[in-house]
Formats: structure tokens, sequence, C-alpha cells
């Protein structure tokens, strides 16, 4: 295999997902949060590069594209060494304005996502699994009206490695009682796509941020997806 890092990835394996709708239906389904469920990743992306400019510095696009959707350490590690800054206090003054624009922002569903996590946890388990802190993920969960309808939440506490590692989605099958290759995963980024397809869910991408361009054998513009609703309401509840 090439090293070359401008060397194409390789192909997808075959999956269910390339026939749409599929004939196929998954054991239970894990959705990211933000970015898919809310739009709280553009908000923190944002928050970042307004942090940065604030030091004359910014990401180039590669890096700002590897970033997203990377836990909030890695991209704190990242900031401190581009502004040759102590990490704790870049963790201390971002995170602080992070929590505070939280306090002050309503946490608005993404298009389509609650009544598509409402109609799939009526014939399916759910899980939500996040690089976001577990106090961070339930706030939001319960801030969108979904925690009634969420199995099993994976924080990056959780597990050892965060995503892009497979840990996250491997642990949310476990939790679901589901062999990952029968679980559907939504998710936004690259990072979250190469977590989902590494731990073998079948994929589906809906990328809400520009430059961002996930690999997934199946696509789609938002959770609103007529196809996508059409398909989960011929779903047969499970024992």
């Amino acid at each position: 295999m090439s090293n070359d890092p401008a060397s194409p990835p390789p192909a997808l394996a075959p999956s269910p997902l390339d026939t749409w709708p599929p004939a196929w239906t998954p054991a239970a389904v894990v959705f990211d949060c933000d970015g898919l469920l809310v739009n709280t990743e553009a908000a923190w992306v944002a928050l970042q590069d307004e942090y940065l400019a604030r030091h004359d510095a910014a990401f180039d696009p590669v890096t700002r594209r590897s970033l997203t959707g990377r836990a909030a350490d890695v991209v704190i590690v990242a900031i401190a060494e581009l502004i040759g800054k102590d990490p704790y206090a870049v963790a201390d003054e971002l995170l602080h304005a992070h929590r505070e624009s939280r306090r002050e922002t309503e946490m608005v569903p993404m298009p389509g996502a609650y009544e598509t996590v409402r109609a799939i946890a009526s014939v399916r388990p759910v899980a939500v699994a996040s690089n976001s802190p577990r106090e961070e993920l339930a706030f939001k969960i319960d801030a969108l009206g979904l925690a009634e309808f969420v199995t099993a939440q994976v924080a990056v506490e959780d597990v050892e490695n965060p995503k892009p590692a497979p840990d996250m989605y491997a642990q949310a099958a476990r939790m679901l009682g589901a062999d990952p290759a029968d679980c559907l995963a939504f998710e936004d980024s690259e990072t979250g796509a190469a977590s989902a397809l590494g731990a073998g869910l079948q994929l589906i991408a809906v990328p809400s941020l520009p430059g961002q361009d996930p690999r997934a054998p199946r696509r789609i513009a938002s959770l609103e997806d007529p196809v996508l609703q059409e398909w989960i309401a011929r779903w047969e509840p499970t024992a």
C-alpha cells in the first residue's frame, strides 16, 4: 500500500447501502451528535477560529479539515502548538468561552434529526456516540428532547481512543447488543466516518460543514431525505 498522502484511499467494501433504499434493515442504530443532530460543531469551529484570529493565527485548510470532529484535547493541543501557548491556558480560555456560548445558545436540532431519532427508536435500539465529554453529551441530548429515545450514550471518557479510532462505535454496538456489521451509523464528519467504518458499521454520511467529505457507502443531504424516511417507515419492530 502506498504511503503517498496524495494516493487515493482504498475502495469501500460492498455495503447493503449501495442500493438505495436498501433491502437490508439494521439491528441497531448509532448517531453522532455535533453537526448531525445539532448544529454545535459549526459553532465550536467558529469559536476556535475566532480564538486563533485573536492570536493572529489561523489553521490552514488541510489542518482545519483534519481536526473537524476530533476530541477537544486534540484540537486544543493543535491550537497551542500553532500559537506557541501553554495548552492548559488554551484549554482554560477556549473551554470557558465554549461553556459561555453553550449557555447563551438555544439547542436547535438539525433538520429531520428529532423526527428520525424518534422514528428509529420506535423500532430499533438507538445510541449516540460523540467525542464530547459525558456531561456535555448528556446536556445536548436532554436539551434536544431526545433522552427518552436514546438507549445508550458513548462519550469521550468511555473509550481508550476517541474518533477517528473505531473504539467509540464498537462500544456503542456492544451496548446495544448488536454485531457492528448489523448496525447503521450516521455521521457528518470525516473523523466520525473513519471511526464508524473502522468499527465495521454500515454508514450513511450527512455532511453539514464546508470542506468535509466523509467516506461512506451512502451520502444524503440531510436527515429529512425522503427516501431515508420511507425506508425507516418500512422497518418492522424487533421482538
